[in-house]
């Protein structure tokens, strides 16, 4: 599940038809936006340099360097954090992170709804037929992991606010999380590029049906048209409201894509039935026992010869210890619980042990992120 963004939608809209925010509440989100810039662009590498150049951390950088677990929470990673809170370089980072993940919503939600009719009329407005479908489940039992959970310090959860949806796809995403600087996303890193590079881990091109659990929208599928135009899209999630954003905004792009509210470690679809699997920042939203409840689904559903693709913050083994701690940092500190957890597992050996072969793993961007896991279904 991730975060929308707007980027194909405002490359094919028209102008009007996207709603604006006041000069308020666009200066407000661009302030934020520039907050986490500087924080993650300016100060983190300052705090990195901080963490190199003391004594202390250049002795937890030796031996994580002389130990290689293959999974597990590193013995060094307690001392690491000790290290490099002592630097006010970092803990200023931290406190900015926290400071805009928390304001994100706190002035976003009050600026879309400044603008409420603007939006609704977004939202209502009438869109071609595009031969796609929405099934919502209101009987389908939410998990005890996802229940109550704020993700990412969300007032209400994914679907705590109605408008939530549009928020995220002309609001947040591209005045503050766009250009990257949070979590396990470098500074500078354009989300939507790393989407497509994503996808381009497939490898085929010959993909008839492709399926992403825990789409949380449509930007990962879009992606997915992009380079495999001639593939049937279909994409499951807890969230009704984000499942409405993904298929309005699937219809605003013309494109055919299938939207279902499932739970990904069960998803109804029959075996065998789907060439490929991406998953996009999904196993770190759960514990690590479902993550390998919706891999070995995954397998399930895919046909003989198919893949799966993964892409999620990179384990703790794959990093440097100043990126360790920034990344456990998320845990306790933008409710995220089951960060750590998904940094201490090792979702190749998930893979083989589930049945894939040809199991490879690796990074494709800055400090490890995004991390690829992927694996083949004999065929």
């Amino acid at each position: 599940m991730t975060f929308l963004a707007a980027t194909s939608i405002q490359q094919l809209d028209q102008p009007a038809a996207i709603p604006t925010l006041s000069q308020r509440g666009r200066a407000s989100m661009q302030f934020l936006g520039a907050a986490q810039r500087y924080s993650s662009a300016v100060l983190r590498p300052v705090a990195r340099r901080d963490f190199e150049s003391d004594p202390e951390g250049r002795a937890v950088i030796a031996e994580a360097a002389a130990s290689t677990p293959e999974s597990g929470k590193p013995q060094w990673l307690a001392e690491a954090r000790r290290v490099a809170e002592k630097s006010p370089n970092y803990r200023m980072e931290r406190f900015l992170q926290r400071i805009v993940a928390e304001e994100v919503f706190l002035r976003g939600v009050p600026a879309v709804e400044e603008r409420r009719p603007a939006f609704q009329r977004y939202l209502d407005a009438p869109l071609p037929e595009t031969g796609g479908t929405l099934e919502l489940d209101p009987s389908l039992p939410v998990p005890d992991y996802y229940d109550g959970i704020e993700w990412h310090l969300q007032i209400g959860g994914w679907d705590g606010y109605d408008l939530y949806g549009p928020m995220f796809a002309l609001v947040a995403g591209p005045h503050v999380f766009r250009h990257g600087g949070y979590a396990a996303v470098g500074a500078g890193d354009d989300i939507i590029a790393q989407r497509m590079a994503f996808v381009r881990q497939l490898p085929r091109n010959d993909y008839r049906r492709v399926y992403e659990p825990g789409c949380g929208g449509f930007s990962t599928l879009a992606c997915v048209h992009r380079v495999f135009p001639q593939a049937e899209l279909v994409g499951s999630d807890l969230s009704p409201t984000l499942l409405r954003m993904g298929h309005t905004t699937a219809r605003r792009l013309g494109i055919t894509a299938h939207f279902r509210q499932r739970d990904c470690r069960d998803t109804r679809e029959p075996a065998g039935s789907f060439d490929a699997v991406v998953m996009y920042a999904l196993l770190h939203e759960m514990p690590p026992k479902d993550a390998v409840a919706t891999i070995r689904e995954a397998f399930r559903i895919l046909a003989p010869g198919g893949d799966l693709v993964i892409s999620d913050p990179p384990p703790f083994r794959a990093v440097d210890p100043f990126q360790a701690v920034v990344l456990d940092w998320d845990t306790a500190h933008r409710e995220e619980p089951f960060f750590s957890a998904a940094a201490s597992a090792n979702w190749s050996q998930a893979l083989r042990e589930v049945g894939f072969a040809d199991v490879s793993e690796y990074a494709i961007g800055q400090h490890g992120y995004p991390w690829i896991t992927r694996g083949h279904k004999p065929g």
